[in-house]
């Protein structure tokens, strides 16, 4: 015989998305019924009805409690496309649903989460960071750029809605404390920008962090900057934010920079080495190698090891 409870479903919404209507009306309602009910018949039996819906809303609930967490550290969870915009020729901003409406994912800044996919049988792993705030409630959006051997992007640019990917998460060893450093400065190629929009909305959307953030943002040409809008609109809205353009192949008209970074580009554009600056690099690994050899020319101290939490010299691995 089908379990009446889970024959409710798991495509009903669940009930902690919205308690007051799930919950709270529906019982108050229920329990006043019956307490009516077995105070004019004067048949206390009545009551014993309100037990039992007490057992069978606690079941449910405790089922609902069960899914409401939709990323785990130590295991996998599948989540559904909910929608996918392109940005960009080989770029697209995937956006999953939560298992509840209601919940957010606090994913720590510069943090990442894994991504696991079926390929040819079998499972293969990438890790992105999303670029979704964590207090944006129902949904996780992850940035994925497609490569002509990228298997795991071919993979995602084939998804449908409704369609699932696992999850697992999240994970990573970057540490931010607000007000730690007086200006952080970023330096970022490619899709190297998803974390750093991780750590801008850690920064600057905090009206009680005054730390100041210095971004050069590099990529091959100008239609491959990625959210170049919102980029701009930080910088327009929020006065503890700059950023400036790198195009390695600029076409006519192109006002910012051009070229690879260079130590000019970054002596004129992130303040220089000190104790109350931090210097963060995430990109391809060239422009990483690159970037580093000028910080250090430029006095930052770092030996080219990995990378640790609290370094003042972070490099994204």
């Amino acid at each position: 015989m089908a379990d009446p409870i889970a024959a409710i479903g798991d495509d009903q919404p669940n009930i902690l998305d919205q308690p007051i209507h799930g919950i709270i009306i529906p019982s108050a309602l229920f329990v006043v019924g019956i307490s009516i009910i077995s105070y004019m018949t004067g048949d206390v039996r009545y009551l014993a009805g309100i037990l039992l819906f007490a057992a069978l809303l606690g079941v449910r609930a405790l089922r609902a409690f069960q899914r409401r967490q939709s990323l785990f550290t130590d295991s996998w969870t599948p989540l559904e496309l909910d929608d996918q915009t392109l940005i960009s020729k080989n770029t697209a901003i995937y956006r999953f649903r939560l298992k509840t409406h209601i919940e957010t994912i606090p994913i720590p800044a510069g943090h990442h989460i894994a991504v696991r996919v079926p390929i040819n049988g079998e499972n293969v792993v990438r890790y992105y960071n999303p670029i979704s705030s964590k207090i944006e409630a129902g949904y996780l959006d992850l940035l994925v750029k497609s490569y002509p051997n990228g298997v795991v992007s071919k993979y995602f640019a084939a998804l449908q809605t409704g369609m699932t990917v696992d999850f697992k998460g999240p994970m990573g060893k970057f540490n931010y404390v607000p007000n730690s450093y007086k200006t952080l400065s970023i330096v970022a190629g490619g899709t190297g920008i998803t974390p750093v929009l991780q750590i801008l909305n850690e920064v600057i959307t905090v009206p009680e962090d005054f730390t100041k953030v210095h971004l050069i943002y590099a990529n091959d040409t100008e239609k491959d900057i990625l959210l170049k809008e919102e980029l701009d609109e930080m910088a327009e809205k929020y006065p503890n934010f700059e950023v400036h353009y790198v195009v390695r192949h600029p076409k006519q008209g192109w006002e910012g920079e051009s070229g690879l970074v260079t130590m000019d580009q970054m002596s004129r554009y992130l303040p220089p080495y000190s104790e109350e600056n931090r210097l963060i690099i995430c990109g391809p690994e060239p422009m990483e190698r690159l970037v580093l050899e000028h910080a250090r020319q430029l006095g930052w101290k770092q030996d080219g090891s990995a990378s640790f939490a609290d370094d003042q010299v972070f490099v994204f691995a």
